[in-house]
């Protein structure tokens, strides 16, 4: 049975010039960036305009982003705003999303949360 969730997306894949700037503040970290991995952050089911959706969840998106790089040091990237955020992200939303998984969805808490 397909289970359709009650919610929309945002999938966030980071481009080049985000890691380029995350090793402007941890030169000594050895980042891969090719071929990077999207994250899909989900979101209310019924949103109409991307841009606005973004702007009303893109610090927490900027927040996570930061933190699968480096979840112990503190990185800033205040250069990245919501103007020029398109610069370091490639996004696309949806509103159709589907479990076919059997066994429902598992919350797992962020033990770096504040």
């Amino acid at each position: 049975m397909i289970k359709i969730l009650n919610r929309g997306y945002i999938s966030v894949t980071p481009k080049t010039s985000f890691y380029h700037e995350v090793l402007k503040e941890l030169p000594e970290t050895n980042i891969l960036h090719q071929n990077s991995e999207a994250t899909i952050y989900l979101i209310e089911e019924d949103f109409w305009d991307n841009e606005s959706v973004l702007k009303k969840h893109y610090k927490k998106i900027l927040i996570s982003e930061k933190r699968q790089l480096s979840p112990t040091k503190k990185i800033e990237l205040s250069q990245i705003t919501i103007d020029n955020i398109n610069d370091f992200f490639t996004f696309s939303f949806g509103n159709l999303v589907v479990d076919n998984e059997k066994d429902g969805i598992t919350v797992t808490k962020d033990d770096l949360s504040d």
